[in-house]
């Protein structure tokens, strides 16, 4: 199973969307602040976390962080599918087990683990230059942030779960796009016109949910109003957020891996 790992870090590494994909990632939030500083007619040269937050920037990020999941998740375990990479695996002596389990750590390697180290980079990088501002509470902005994790977790087992069942990357990447844009849509109709938030039933809600709030006040504080936002976590949202992510990337992986299991390689 660790040559299999090795073999598709290998391969991925190498893959040219996969770098493009990084390199976007990586580039997203400052776009988006240049962006946000420009329809404001403000600066963005002082962007401390806590503003970044509070901007709604942060969750603005998470979206395309998604799209970030979704390519790379795809890509680890069906990018291969079109050469027929799972049959000489299989012939090798490999298990399906083994073949499936080693497919699915790589997509989360870097589906996951990469693009949440990704996204968490800029409010390391603001928080060590600019301190991290009066807005927000530190300790629950990271809190929130960390949460993400699993829904990021979620949604990469979802699209991994897409590409193995269509056996294609492209599908798989298709498939979680348009899931997203359905989920968007029907979100806003609900919330519009019958005044209904979804939070927990998709990964996409729920880390909208967690990154982007509406409740503030204004305080003053050292002699200066500082508008702060309500950030605090509380115990229902941590345990649903992390039960029902855990649950449904179970639920996708025995999805997946009954289909693998069962279904001939072409």
């Amino acid at each position: 199973m660790f040559n299999i790992i090795k073999s598709l870090n290998y391969s991925a590494r190498r893959d040219t969307p996969n770098w493009i994909t990084i390199i976007s990632l990586l580039l997203m939030p400052f776009f988006i602040l240049f962006l946000s500083g420009m329809m404001n007619s403000g600066s963005t040269s002082e962007m401390t976390p806590s503003l970044y937050y509070a901007s709604s920037n942060l969750g603005t990020v998470f979206v395309f962080s998604l799209i970030g999941v979704m390519i790379l998740g795809s890509k680890l375990v069906a990018g291969d599918a079109a050469d027929k990479t799972l049959n000489y695996e299989l012939m090798a002596g490999h298990s399906r087990t083994r073949v499936f389990t080693g497919r699915m750590i790589s997509g989360f390697l870097w589906g996951t683990v990469l693009v949440f180290i990704i996204f968490m980079l800029p409010v390391g990088l603001f928080d060590l230059i600019y301190g991290w501002g009066p807005e927000t509470v530190k300790g629950e902005v990271l809190l929130r942030c960390v949460l993400t994790f699993f829904t990021m977790m979620r949604y990469c087992a979802y699209v991994m779960m897409l590409a193995t069942v269509t056996r294609s990357a492209g599908k798989g990447i298709a498939l979680g796009y348009a899931t997203m844009m359905i989920i968007a849509i029907v979100q806003s109709i609900l919330e519009e016109l019958l005044k209904i938030v979804i939070v927990y039933p998709t990964a996409f809600t729920n880390g909208c949910a967690l990154l982007i709030t509406t409740n503030s006040k204004y305080v003053v504080e050292n002699g200066k109003q500082v508008c702060k936002f309500d950030t605090a976590v509380t115990g229902e949202m941590i345990w649903k957020t992390i039960g029902v992510s855990i649950l449904f990337t179970v639920i996708y992986m025995v999805i997946s891996y009954i289909n693998f299991k069962k279904t001939d390689r072409d």
